[in-house]
């Protein structure tokens, strides 16, 4: 695809999201009936988190932009936005080395989502074997969190007018 301009107007289902080299996409939601009101539809995964052998920092986003797909109710893509994650990683870079420490310490089992503040291990729901320790844990994924993810949206303050 020449232009991500070429997206506009088009169904989510019939766009390749993984056509990007240069861009993280995710397509977040806004809705008609609360009054245009943007939100995020869901956690934006980066990564299968295998606790043997972690992804580097500089390898998990090697990607430095979130390509934002505004979709209406429809899945409609009506809107683009582009955001640096670099004027965020200071914060990521500590989420990661959270994760990466309970992981080297064995409590890859503790890990919750609250640990962190916009990275997240989401747990999955099959268990798995971790380093230096016994016990096995949850699979985990790396993922943008909802939460950083709505801070994004603030930032670039898009709201509706009713």
């Amino acid at each position: 695809m020449d232009s991500f301009e070429q997206l506009i107007g088009k169904n989510l289902n019939e766009v390749d999201l993984n056509e990007s080299s240069t861009f993280l996409i995710s397509p977040l939601k806004y809705s008609t009936k609360l009054c245009g009101k943007r939100y995020p539809s869901q956690k934006l995964k980066l990564a299968d988190i295998d606790y043997f052998n972690l992804i580097t920092f500089t390898e998990l986003f090697k990607k430095e932009a979130l390509l934002i797909l505004w979709i209406n109710d429809e899945d409609i893509i009506t809107d683009l936005e582009i955001y640096y994650l670099s004027n965020d990683f200071d914060v990521l870079l500590m989420d990661y080395y959270t994760i990466k420490k309970a992981i080297d310490n064995g409590n890859a089992h503790k890990l919750t989502e609250g640990d962190t503040k916009y990275l997240g291990a989401a747990r999955l729901s099959e268990k798995t074997a971790q380093p230096h320790n016994d016990r096995p844990a949850h699979k985990r994924q790396f993922v943008l969190k909802k939460k950083y993810l709505q801070k994004i949206i603030d930032e670039i303050s898009h709201s509706g007018i009713c």
